[in-house]
Order: structure tokens, then sequence, then C-alpha cells
């Protein structure tokens, strides 16, 4: 079997929220979801963006035929093909401030808001891997077994990371449900009658290859619980932990209840949970439990690791006063990312487990002098009593020296927090924010490299029963001037057919002809896909209209268009040095290569190569034609 296609089919779930931006609408948000025609969507492009991503981690060289460069020379078309994904459900509002380091005060001028979509949420995807894009079989398994490691070996173990913000938190997902298909002509003509729905059965296994390069992945679990502080578990309490984090200003006077317990008084047993009720200060839900930020753990980390570097000596800027671009040399920037580098430590969000305990306590400011209340200073606010928050930090590096580094520095700042001296949160000079971590062992996930694998020369052999020459260009000629003259003017007529253009042509370039190319307009009447390249004159009496049509001929052509304005023509042609209208030009050939794609709306042009003979004026180009073709 000939393979046509390979296609992955899965459901993308999300770990963490998902911000995915997209264009300014009329939203009171600074980072506004993707929407389209009102529905939230995953984009394709953001989605093979984080497969190219992790694929470059594991994978050098990678395929042309997967992502190419322009060092290469003239680019190729990608066989990766991402679908874009839509979901259900609306975006919600997640708020962002900085703090700052010195008085953990909010920064000025750092406070945001972006839409997300909740955690949860699920994505039916799907990726191909188009066998047509690919110069030989053993290329094209190589580019389908890469994407098959990627989403067997990585997305579906929960290191799939999108969207923005995924070093604080959000964009963390997974796979489900990964099956392959391999689609030859026969099944492939099957799926696309069928709309796209009926496919041949699934591979046993995904398909994937071994990687040739290695990389470093470092995954700590830690749970930070809240309650009551036992430091001896013979003893009683010595008091109790709470948690605060408040929601965006839009939700922060209406509190979900949720799926958990809420403290009431003695004579209140019997009284119904309500599904929300009012107060001052909410705590941030994300579904139906309590939320915990990956951006509000990842503060207090840097902060304490900026703490400790300054007390050593070594200087530490703030980023909230660098505009986040703190340099290349600071020691925090270096662990926690910069403008110019991501950082390489990511923390997930995290809810708290079932059977938490969250009451609505009653505030208010005492006046010093009659300690009593201070005027109109009673308020009430929400604090969780009970909770345990399940917190991934995932590490990344490119040697296990590094990932070690990263992660020593990790335990320093987890040390802090089991000795209770790394506070989370808000108020936490209130008695909020002081929990109890307790972390597990790092789990060790390190790709190795098993294998080499070089790319395919240029030009590589067709492999038997698949059609994908790959001739050489054209030898261009050296840099030459040469005397145009360009006349230009209206054809007295709105629409365009090919055979009277290919008349016109005819008659100005006098039968000299390389070959023609034209853009049909839109006709739904049209059975077949219309030839829109050839290399002989077409008939006279062909009534195909067009939108634009060019003839080349080897030191002339002849275009025509249809404007708002009418249709108009503009011929340009090489002329002697001494006759009127004649411009002085340079010429430069430029090769170029027919790719022979099959589209919906033409038919196919065979594949070969041209040689583009351009005439420039000064820096900008005049116009081209085709001066040689073959096959």
């Amino acid at each position: 079997m000939i393979t046509k296609l390979t296609l992955f089919t899965a459901t993308l779930v999300q770990d963490s929220a998902l911000s995915v931006s997209g264009l300014d609408r009329e939203t009171s948000a600074d980072q506004a979801f993707t929407l389209v025609d009102g529905v939230p969507t995953l984009v394709g492009r953001g989605l093979k963006g984080a497969a190219v991503a992790m694929a470059k981690r594991c994978f050098d060289p990678l395929p042309r035929a997967i992502s190419d460069d322009i060092r290469h020379g003239a680019l190729r078309r990608s066989a990766w093909e991402f679908v874009d994904a839509v979901t259900d459900g609306a975006p919600r509002l997640r708020a962002g401030v900085g703090i700052r380091q010195k008085t953990s005060a909010r920064a000025e001028r750092v406070l945001y808001d972006r839409e997300v979509i909740p955690a949860g949420t699920k994505w039916q995807v799907s990726f191909r891997v188009d066998w047509s894009h690919v110069r030989s079989d053993d290329e094209g398994r190589e580019a389908e077994g890469i994407l098959g490691y990627v989403l067997a070996e990585h997305w579906a173990k929960g290191r799939c990371w999108l969207g923005g913000g995924a070093a604080r938190g959000l964009g963390w997902c997974h796979l489900e449900d990964l099956k392959a298909h391999r689609l030859d002509a026969a099944s492939y003509e099957s799926w696309v009658k069928s709309g796209r729905i009926l496919l041949p059965a699934a591979l046993g296994d995904v398909p994937v290859v071994e990687p040739t390069r290695s990389w470093c992945f470092r995954t700590l679990d830690l749970d930070i619980a809240f309650g009551e502080y036992t430091p001896e578990s013979d003893e009683p309490a010595w008091g109790l932990d709470m948690f605060a984090v408040g929601p965006h200003d839009a939700e922060r006077t209406v509190q979900p209840a949720g799926d958990g317990q809420w403290a009431a008084p003695a004579w209140a047993t019997d009284a119904k949970k309500p599904a929300e009720f009012s107060t001052d200060r909410a705590l941030l839900m994300d579904g139906g439990h309590p939320l915990l930020p990956g951006a509000s753990l990842r503060g207090p980390l840097r902060h304490a690791f900026s703490r400790a570097e300054r007390a050593a000596g070594r200087p530490v800027a703030d980023p909230n006063f660098k505009q986040e671009d703190v340099g290349a040399d600071d020691v925090a920037g270096q662990a926690f990312g910069t403008v110019s580098a991501s950082s390489r430590i990511l923390i997930r969000d995290a809810r708290a487990e079932k059977d938490w305990v969250a009451a609505k306590l009653h505030m208010h400011a005492e006046d010093e002098f009659s300690a009593s209340s201070y005027r109109n200073a009673k308020r009430d606010a929400v604090r969780l009593l009970r909770g345990v928050f399940p917190v991934r930090i995932a590490i990344e590096a490119e040697t296990p020296e590094a990932a070690d580094r990263l992660a020593r520095l990790v335990d320093r700042q987890v040390a802090l927090g089991a000795l209770g001296h790394l506070p989370v949160g808000g108020h936490k000079t209130r008695g909020a924010g002081w929990g109890v971590w307790r972390a597990k062992p790092w789990a060790v996930d390190d790709v190795g490299k098993v294998r080499d694998w070089k790319p395919p020369s240029e030009p590589t052999a067709e492999p038997p029963g698949r059609k994908h020459p790959t001739p050489r260009f054209i030898e261009r000629s050296a840099q030459a001037d040469a005397w145009v003259r360009t006349e230009y003017g209206a054809l007295g007529t709105t629409a365009i057919t090919l055979g009277e253009a290919s008349a016109l042509a005819r008659a100005a370039l006098g039968g000299d002809l390389v070959a023609w190319w034209c853009d049909p307009t839109i006709d739904l009447a049209l059975a077949s896909p219309p030839a829109t390249f050839g290399r002989d004159w077409p008939q006279d009496g062909d009534a195909l209209q067009v939108d634009e049509v060019a003839f080349y001929a080897a030191h002339a052509v002849w275009r025509a268009a249809r404007t708002s304005g009418g249709a108009r023509f503009v011929r340009i042609e090489e002329v002697p040095e001494h006759e009127d209208g004649a411009t002085r030009t340079s010429v430069v050939h430029t090769p170029a290569r027919l790719h022979g794609f099959s589209r919906f709306s033409s038919a196919n042009t065979g594949d070969g190569n041209v040689l583009l003979r351009e005439w420039h004026v000064g820096d900008e180009m005049l116009g081209f034609t085709l001066t040689k073709e073959q096959r």
C-alpha cells in the first residue's frame, strides 16, 4: 500500500485554563481569546507551533518536510497539517498582577487580565501528515514518526503546553484516545466523499521513531495543604492555616459555592447551600474548586530566590521595574526567564481536591482609640479553611547538568515551604497563605539520543510507485541590461474570457509564446477543474472567464486583469535602445519550480522548472516573463 495520508485523531483535555490570544474586539480584557463567529477556537497554527517546538527538542536535524528554513534555499511546504479545533462554552476573565519583591505589594501599572477557557475543557483535534509533500519514503516515515512520537510520548503524558503563560500555569494539556490511521488512494477517496468521516481501521500502535537528540524533563509533584496546623500529631492544633486568592474584579462580589463544604453556625445546620452568594471579596474558583494559580506560586519562588541572592551579595533586578527585561546576566532571569529567553521552570495551576472547606468571614477595621469598628470599614471576605492543592512543577533543559541545577534551586524553595516560610496567595500578613508543603520525589523523564538521521540529498531518487520528480533548476544567466517599452490601457469591457485575451495577446506578441497562466473567475457551474497553465495558445473561442491572465514570450509579456474601473491590460517588451519610450532596466534571471499540486479550483499544472526573466528599475521590479520552461 502506498500511503497518501496519515491521520492522527485524539481528544485534547485541558489540565489548566487555556489562553490563546485572538484579535481585538469589544471586550474589557487586555488579552482576548480567539473567537471565530463567537465560538472559542484553538487555531491550527498554534497547535502546530507547539508540536514543532517539542519536536525540535528531541530531533536534530528536523526534516525539511516538517519545518523548513530559508537557509536551505527555496522553502518547502510542510507535510504536517493541523486543523483548527472548537469547543462549547465561553471564556472567563483571569486577572494578573505584578508584586514588588521588597514590599510584596502590588506594583504600579502591572495589573492586567486575559480571557481563558476553564480547565477540564475538551477539544476534538486531528493532525495530518500529507505524504505528497515528502521527497522519499524515508522522509515520509520520519515525518510521520516524529509527529507520532510527540503526540504519544509527550502530549499524551501531560507535556503539552499551549498558548500563553505556560510557565505561569496556563495551557497545560494532555491527549486522550489517541489513534493513527493510514490512508491510501482508495481509502482517501472514500474518506473525502464521506465528508471526512469514514476512516480505515486504526493502526494497532501509533507510529513513532526514536529521538536523534537528547533532552531532559523533570517533574515534581507536591501538595500544599491548608487547615489546622499540627506540628506534632499527638498535640492539639496550634492554629489555622487559611488561603485566599481573589478573582477578577468583575467576579469579586459573587462567590460560587462549588462542591465543597461551607462553615455555618450551629443553628443553620439544616440550611440549604446556595449555588452562589454575595460577598465583598470572593475566592478564586475554577469549576467547583478553589484555584491556586501557577503565577501565585511562581512569584513567591522567584522572590525567595532573589532575596537569597541579594543576601549573598549578588545583584538581582525586580522585573516590575524593568518591564520584564532584566537582562541576560540576571541570575533570577536565567532561572525564571527573561523577555528574550523563556523560563525552563514551569508551574501548573492547582485546583483544591475534594472535601475542601471554606467560610465567609465578617471583618472590620478597628478604631485604635475606642477598640470598636472603624466607621464604615466593616466587610466580609471568603477564606479557604481546609484544602489540599496538588501542584506540579516541570523543568526542561538541554543537559542533565542544567536540569539538576534548576532542580536544586526548586528544592531549596520547596524546603522553605516545608518549614512554613514561603506563604502564597493574598493577605499573608493577616493569617492566610501559610500552608504546609509536602513534596514527592522528582520524576525523571529524560530523552536520550538513540540514533542518527540524515536528510535526503537534493535531488533525491524517486521512490517506486510515487510521483515526486525533483528536477534540477535551470541554470540562470548572468545579470545584464535591456531596454524595455511599456504599454497599457483599457480593454473596453468588464469581463475577460480566456479566448478573447488569447487573441489580443497573440496579436501583441506576434505568436511567440513560452507559456500562459490565468486566475479563473469563480463559476459554480463548472463541472470540472479548468486548465490554468499551458504552453500552447488557448482556443480563441474559449469562454472561461478570468480575473487575471498572462501570456509570456521569451522577451515580452502581455497581462490583463479585471479592476474596479473595468478590464485593463499591460504589455512589456524588450526593444532596441534607440526606440521612443524605451527604459533601461537590469535583467535578473530567477529559477522557479512548478510543484504540480492538484487543486479543487484548477487542473494540475504538472511538474517542471521555469526561468523567470525579471526587469528591474532601480530597487523595484517592473515586471517579468518566462524565458524558458522544461519538463
